[in-house]
């Protein structure tokens, strides 16, 4: 692990929780979301225990979490009725993708959501079948279920508090509207497992706001989000001209294939960097006239919006565009991470990196547009449309702040098995033509 940046927070968080608790947690936020500093405190109790330093034993809990992506890969996989040569391939390059392996190696949170993610897509399919057979109590424990993986996936990555109640809305209306003649024996466990899930997410979200509210006067789960919306807006509405627009786009595949056609500098404009500028002066200035938290953050939020509306086919096509970056998931280089030799200087062949990410991400697209294109109907495959609709919200909600690439790896083994269901079908759509 190359422990520097927001890796070095994240060291910090959990030091605190081990060795102060979770008041200074509380006082000194809001801080990031709570799940992954958490992981880190319990690896410092087991150094305690061990001897062994916490370094060496977040990578086990690294590599345990993707075998266990892996197994709920597997059985995605075979959900979908995908034959074995492909669940292998799949299940192969899962354990192997350089991305994946180096979110199991940092000190970054994305591996710790990889898991949630997928048991948030198995609980849905579990749930509407209950609701299909007409088991209200198995329907309303799949709820709870549901309900507890959404909220762990919001202490890990917060944008999960925007999703869940879109996400709940498709489930609830598309399980509904599926079947017109059983639709009123379907309704009271549909209202059941909705209902339950609603609660086990709210009431733990709440709570934990509420906490953050006591303690430092911040009624949220994390304070990066109005700022950062705003400097994303602002960066937007800047005057676009052609040659600016042409860098966005050189700039979807990754900053590199940016910097090789139009240098560094103009590309800049487009990096995380130019978005936070304008994002913390929007607060500083905010700052100066004294207001609450609460009010600058509705504030930020106000101003972003009024932005936005100035001109919404550029600020839509801008968000569209930045959405796109979450396909280009695989790299070598992510970072944060020290190879051994021989392996780094794999990583290092740039036809090798260039030629992964680019493979990687149109398979991914691929695969993803002909389940949102219809290609699986909710009728035909709940799970597969389920994935679906969970890709897209959880693009959707990113796109509307800077996309980096480990923000896309936690969908990844999501792509993987949407990879996987285009193979399959390629396969028997051969065999039928031959």
């Amino acid at each position: 692990m190359v422990i520097v940046w927001d890796a070095a927070w994240y060291e910090s968080l959990g030091r605190m929780i081990y060795a102060q608790g979770w008041i200074p947690y509380f006082t000194t936020g809001p801080n990031n979301e709570p799940l992954y500093p958490l992981l880190i405190a319990a690896s410092m109790s087991f150094e305690h225990i061990t001897g062994l330093a916490y370094v060496k034993i977040m990578p086990v809990f690294g590599v345990t979490i993707l075998f266990l992506t892996q197994v709920l890969a597997y059985k995605i996989l075979r959900l979908l009725n995908i034959r074995n040569g492909v669940c292998i391939l799949i299940l192969t390059y899962l354990a192997l993708s350089p991305a994946l392996n180096n979110a199991a190696f940092s000190l970054f949170s994305e591996i710790a959501a990889f898991p949630f993610i997928l048991g948030i897509v198995l609980t849905s399919f579990y749930a509407w079948e209950a609701i299909k057979q007409n088991k209200r109590q198995r329907a309303l424990i799949y709820g709870v279920l549901l309900g507890t993986l959404l909220t762990a996936a919001t202490f890990i990555k917060a944008v999960f508090e925007c999703i869940t109640p879109a996400y709940l809305i498709i489930f609830l209306t598309s399980v509904f509207l599926t079947d017109k003649k059983t639709r009123a024996e379907h309704t009271r466990p549909l209202l059941l497992c909705v209902t339950a899930a609603l609660i086990f997410f709210y009431v733990p979200v709440t709570g934990y706001k509420w906490l953050n509210l006591h303690y430092n006067g911040n009624f949220a789960i994390t304070d990066r989000g109005s700022w950062a919306l705003y400097g994303n807006t602002a960066r937007r509405m800047e005057p676009l001209t052609l040659k600016r627009f042409a860098e966005a786009l050189a700039f979807v595949p990754g900053e590199g294939v940016c910097n090789s056609l139009f240098g560094p500098k103009e590309c800049d404009f487009w990096s995380f960097r130019k978005s936070d500028e304008f994002g913390l002066a929007k607060r500083g200035e905010l700052n100066n006239q004294h207001l609450s938290p609460k009010k600058m953050n509705a504030s930020l939020i106000s101003l972003s919006a009024q932005k936005a509306l100035q001109n919404p086919f550029q600020y839509a096509l801008l968000t569209f565009i930045e959405g796109l970056k979450m396909f280009f998931w695989e790299s070598t280089k992510v970072g944060f991470v020290s190879y051994p030799d021989w392996l780094g200087k794999i990583y290092t062949i740039k036809i090798f990196n260039n030629g992964l990410r680019f493979f990687a991400s149109l398979l991914s697209l691929i695969a993803v547009l002909s389940i949102w294109l219809g290609a699986l109907t909710p009728q035909r495959s709940p799970i597969a449309f389920l994935m679906g609709v969970l890709i897209f919200l959880y693009i959707l909600f990113f796109s509307f702040f800077f996309i980096l690439t480990r923000y896309a790896l936690p969908i990844a083994p999501l792509y993987l098995i949407a990879i996987g269901v285009w193979i399959n079908q390629s396969l028997s759509l051969h065999a039928k033509n031959h």
